[in-house]
């Protein structure tokens, strides 16, 4: 994994327990057909796109509502807390937000029938904010949800979030997927790519439900809401991709911990190119100036010891600082292509790693500014504790 500086992203944790400015990375959604009508009835999202959505989200929320559990923590470091999690399968998983469950004496749940079940922490994972639960309960309590795609989800696609909002009760908010891809910190300073963005409402007690799309399928946990210098921006929130949600929970399931691999660099926030916009200059301007090759993601420090170091890659400590476009640039090495793909901003780096285990190599062509480009090759490490 590695690790990310935000400059204009600070994650305020939906039911609310960090807030960071450093991120480390090591560094079946249903056949929608032609959208027609039959018979003179609306398809799901003809409805939706003409404002008719009640119809859709009723059918959603009676079908999966019961599938979405309230969850009660309580701990001696952190008193009483809790969020939203839901069932995955019929043998009683749970899933939730780590960071709900974190430091917990003690975990239950309550169905949306009011039944209330002691849960056991099967295992945590803060580098995705993903943990699963479980619960002894009668098989009719168990209603999983079904897991979706992710990777199919569009900006404007229709989205329902399920869950226990300042613990009112399993209630349901509605919007739009409003962006994809986004690159968020995680509890322990990590970064998780590819979370998807919504403009439905959540609040504190949301985290670890299910953002669902109009099928019904679970396209993400929602996880946090988007804070910035301490003011919770309106309509901007984000859910874990489900398909990494998936991977995660097998292996909690499996063995109750997750390996991630570990490059052990930090990377600046803005990619070469974004500097030049923000300057406005070219990228080819900025090259001659400073030395940096036209495109790529510049590395702001290096682990001593970890893994891109023994590669002999080079961070920005120790070198003089650039100021551009009013922001101080660490001259640290740039990537500009990885495995054979190039790079423009760190988020490129960043899914790379991630979908990376311990011992994987990884190829990587690299500036130092004012030097010619080279080859390096990392393998990675398993990621420490943040």
């Amino acid at each position: 994994m590695l690790k990310t500086a935000f400059a204009a992203l600070i994650a305020g944790i939906v039911g609310g327990l960090i807030a960071t400015v450093f991120v480390y990375v090591g560094v079946a959604r249903l056949d929608e057909g032609s959208g027609d009508t039959a018979g003179g009835v609306s398809s799901p999202r003809q409805q939706a796109a003409s404002g008719e959505g009640a119809p859709w989200v009723r059918e959603v929320y009676d079908r999966d509502g019961p599938g979405v559990v309230s969850v009660y923590v309580s701990s001696e470091e952190t008193g009483p807390s809790g969020g939203s999690g839901f069932v995955v399968d019929e043998a009683g998983h749970l899933v939730t937000n780590q960071h709900v469950v974190e430091g917990a004496d003690a975990v239950s749940v309550r169905f949306a029938s009011g039944a209330r079940h002691e849960a056991e922490v099967v295992g945590e994972d803060a580098s995705t904010d993903i943990a699963v639960l479980k619960v002894d309960a009668p098989r009719e309590a168990l209603k999983p949800l079904t897991l979706g795609d992710s990777d199919a989800v569009a900006v404007g696609d229709p989205v329902v979030a399920i869950g226990n909002p300042l613990d009112v009760g399993i209630s349901v908010t509605t919007g739009i997927v409003s962006g994809v891809g986004r690159p968020v910190p995680t509890p322990n300073n990590y970064t998780i790519d590819g979370a998807v963005q919504t403009d439905a409402a959540l609040n504190p007690g949301n985290s670890g439900g299910p953002l669902l799309d109009m099928g019904g399928t679970v396209i993400g946990v929602n996880a946090q809401a988007a804070d910035s210098g301490g003011n919770i921006a309106q309509g901007l929130s984000f859910a874990v991709p489900i398909n990494t949600v998936k991977g995660v929970v097998e292996q909690l399931i499996a063995t109750g911990e997750v390996e991630h691999g570990y490059i052990g660099v930090s990377m600046f926030s803005a990619g070469v190119e974004e500097l030049a916009a923000y300057s406005g200059r070219s990228a080819e301007e900025l090259s001659e100036e400073y030395g940096l090759p036209e495109r790529g993601a510049i590395v702001n420090e290096v682990v001593s010891g970890g893994p891109a170091d023994r590669a002999g890659m080079r961070g920005g400590e120790g070198r003089e600082e650039e100021e551009i476009a009013g922001l101080p640039v660490p001259m640290g090495d740039v990537v500009t292509d990885i495995r054979g793909e190039p790079v423009t901003t760190p988020d490129d780096v960043i899914a790379v790693v991630n979908s990376l285990k311990p011992g994987d190599e990884l190829s990587m062509t690299v500036v130092t500014p004012g030097e010619e480009p080279r080859e390096v090759t990392v393998r990675l490490d398993e990621q420490p504790d943040g």
